[in-house]
């Protein structure tokens, strides 16, 4: 059927579907308009039911990030001043240390615990088990002196503090309170404050709340005290004032229902508002995070999230109640401080809010019934008259467009054919005769696409057989032939070259410079490719020649650098490890020019990395200079060198192959032949970067030496 044909029986079909499609809806349309009116308002409440909803925690949120930061910067102020106090009191006891002989005559008389006052004062115990020496109360006397400083802190620092004290390690308790309990079995050393300062003196360690000796929540703060001679010899340390962070922070919240608390390092609670409530209720700590959260997994990777994140607000669930909550850290603690209010006193306006959608609507919806039924009839009658005109038009349309289009589908079969000279003649001015158009340039794009194909089809084959001579001139410039030097049964030699591309910039070598002396050279040429191999055949060719005059390793790169400098328009670069090897005692000298560090495999049977001074890279700066060093080889001793390919192999996961999983590698066989720790190697880095691909050309040379005029040994 010809296009003109379809066109107007598909205009037709389409006009008469859709007229009975509407006649046959109106009547569904009309029996449903009051369901359709219902589902309308119940949807347009249920928006603005989230709507309000969305913006009252978004408010509520703004609220909590704002008390959040108060609260946070309050506690950490707080918490601050204890671990300045504690800083300075520690600071000041290292002095009392450093100098006893300057303080032995203390104006302080120290009282013992059992006999002190009710009062704010200093009072000392001795741990349980711990005899009354000369040398103890000398040192006493020593330590009495740091009421100096601790009276001063309690008397204009008291809300912040429960009370401040020293222990020894030789089981000295020197405290400044009003608390004058006496403990028997107290033994000092023991002590939680006392351990974990000890274990890291140099800083101020916070312990999370527990209940103390005296059976109340505390909240610790110590630090070691060192002597002259940097041994730790005591622990400064202060218990918060419990009672008034809950008042002051805890205590503080949004609403009727806010609430507050602090999470440790641990993520237990250090601080809530019904901490002793619990307390009395269970007989001890009730502080567990899972005892309060439901999820508490979840809860806690929510607040990491805003404490260390985006800041955002959440829903949990706590003690059986929905919140919503935000977090912060505190700095001088790394603790966290949340604060929260219920759901339900968020979205309590929403109800009222409801009731009032609800009347409106059903005014809305009685005066939107009667408007949709007569646009419905309106729109039934503008549809017939417009599907009358289109059936009309289209039939003349019609033929506009089949013709055009059948003169243009015969020069695309010509064109198909291979015949791009034959072009379409349409020149209407519609999109067919931009069709035209478009296709008649295509035919001459494709012509010269042809041409240009074949051409560079003909370079590419002629660029890969020159790459492939390329790689077989470079290739057959290394040495490949093992053993190389088979009447040497001093050693052991084996080496292998993986490039990135067709060509690399790796390149190795070994060469005797007399009967006794070998030469042994590994180097990596900045960049990829044909630049770097040929720049790889003139510095291999430059530090064979000079070698071969003479001199130390450090001579020969230095005049290679020299000569490597002149005209290095390209600014390329090489990184080169020379070493000299004396066959008839082991001992090799070498040096580095920015080069990766050799493995060798001493006495231990076991290789390890000599990290040797490095020279700057060849042709980076003339004039540069290099600095020899000797490697003794032990009988049976290997030496491993390599080019950054091998430590710098990437996996798909984007980590490197590194020096350490190089050195496991190379000591599953540290007492084998060259061939086959370095096939271990090689073996190691392929498992490693599995389907990544290979960026940079991996080089390895291994030498092996067995002593003058021994036997290999298998």
């Amino acid at each position: 059927m010809k296009i003109g044909k379809k066109l107007i029986i598909s205009m037709l079909a389409l006009t008469l579907g859709t007229m009975l499609l509407i006649y046959g809806g109106l009547y569904a349309i009309i029996g449903n308009l009051r369901d359709n009116i219902q589902k309308l308002y119940e949807d347009i409440r249920a928006d603005a039911e989230q709507t309000i909803e969305e913006g009252l925690y978004a408010q509520d949120s703004d609220s909590l990030g704002v008390l959040a930061d108060t609260q946070m910067e309050v506690t950490d102020s707080r918490l601050r001043i204890v671990s300045d106090a504690v800083r300075q009191s520690a600071e000041y006891a290292e002095k009392l240390y450093a100098s006893p002989s300057a303080y032995m005559n203390s104006p302080y008389s120290p009282v013992h615990l059992s006999k002190a006052p009710d009062t704010l004062s200093a009072r000392y115990m001795f741990s349980a088990g711990v005899s009354e020496t000369r040398e103890l109360n000398e040192e006493l006397r020593l330590i009495s002196n740091i009421e100096e400083i601790f009276a001063p802190i309690m008397k204009y620092n008291s809300r912040f503090f429960d009370n401040l004290y020293v222990g020894t390690s030789s089981g000295i308790f020197y405290q400044y309170t009003d608390n004058n309990v006496f403990r028997e079995n107290y033994v000092v050393t023991e002590r939680h404050w006392f351990l974990s300062s000890t274990s890291s003196p140099d800083e101020v360690m916070w312990k999370e709340t527990e209940i103390d000796s005296y059976g109340r929540p505390c909240i610790t703060a110590s630090m070691a005290v060192k002597d002259a001679k940097g041994n730790i010899v005591a622990v400064v340390a202060a218990d918060v004032n419990f009672e008034q962070m809950m008042s002051n922070v805890i205590g503080s919240g949004l609403g009727e229902t806010g609430t507050t608390f602090i999470l440790g390092e641990t993520r237990d609670l250090v601080a809530y508002s019904d901490f002793m409530k619990d307390v009395e209720a269970h007989n001890g700590m009730y502080n567990a995070f899972e005892n309060h959260f439901a999820d508490p997994e979840s809860v806690l990777k929510k607040i990491d999230a805003c404490a260390f994140g985006d800041g955002e607000a959440f829903h949990a669930e706590l003690d059986g109640k929905e919140i919503y909550m935000t977090a912060r850290e505190i700095p001088s603690t790394g603790w966290l401080l949340c604060t929260a209010i219920n759901a339900e006193e968020v979205t309590e306006p929403i109800g009222k809010v409801t009731a009032k959608s609800d009347e409106l609507f059903a005014d809305a919806g009685v005066e939107m019934s009667g408007e949709f039924r007569a646009l419905i009839i309106n729109a039934v009658l503008a549809f017939l008259t417009i599907a009358f005109v289109v059936v009309v038009i289209g039939y003349f349309i019609s033929r506009t467009i089949s013709m055009p289009i059948i003169r243009l589908t015969d020069t695309v079969k010509n064109t198909g054919e291979g015949d791009f000279d034959k072009k379409s003649n349409i020149n209407t001015r519609d999109e067919i005769g931009d069709l035209a158009r478009g296709f008649n340039k295509m035919q001459d794009d494709l012509k010269l696409y042809t041409e240009n194909l074949k051409a560079v089809t003909a370079e590419k084959e002629r660029i890969g057989a020159e790459l492939n001579v390329a790689t077989q001139i470079q290739a057959d410039m290394l040495p490949r032939i093992f053993p190389p030097f088979p009447q040497k049964k001093e050693i052991d030699l084996f080496a292998s070259m993986t490039p990135a591309k067709e060509v690399g910039g790796d390149f190795y070598d070994f060469f005797l410079l007399d009967e006794n002396h070998l030469a042994l050279v590994i180097a990596d040429v900045s960049g990829k490719g044909v630049p770097a191999a040929l720049f790889m055949v003139i510095s291999k060719t430059l530090i064979k020649n000079r070698a071969m005059q003479g001199g130390t390793p450090a001579q020969i790169l230095a005049d290679v650098n020299n000569q490597l400098c002149e005209g290095n328009d390209a600014d390329m670069f090489v990184t080169c490890w020379l070493g000299i090897c004396d066959l008839s005692t082991g001992k090799m000298t070498a040096a580095s020019a920015g080069h990766e560090f050799p493995a060798v495999c001493g006495p231990d049977k076991h290789f390890e990395l000599l990290k040797d001074k490095h020279g700057f890279v060849l042709a980076g700066m003339e004039g540069a200079r290099y600095r020899d060093y000797e490697i003794q080889l032990e009988h049976n001793g290997s030496i491993f060198v390599y080019t950054d390919g091998v430590p710098e192999a990437t996996n798909v996961n984007g980590e490197m192959f590194g020096t350490d999983r190089m050195l496991e590698a190379l000591n599953r066989s540290p007492e084998k032949e060259p061939e086959v720790f370095i096939k271990e190697v090689g073996s190691a880095v392929e498992k490693f970067t599995g389907e990544a691909p290979q960026f940079d050309d991996v080089t390895m040379v291994g030498m092996t030496w067995h002593g003058k005029n021994d036997e290999k040994t298998e």
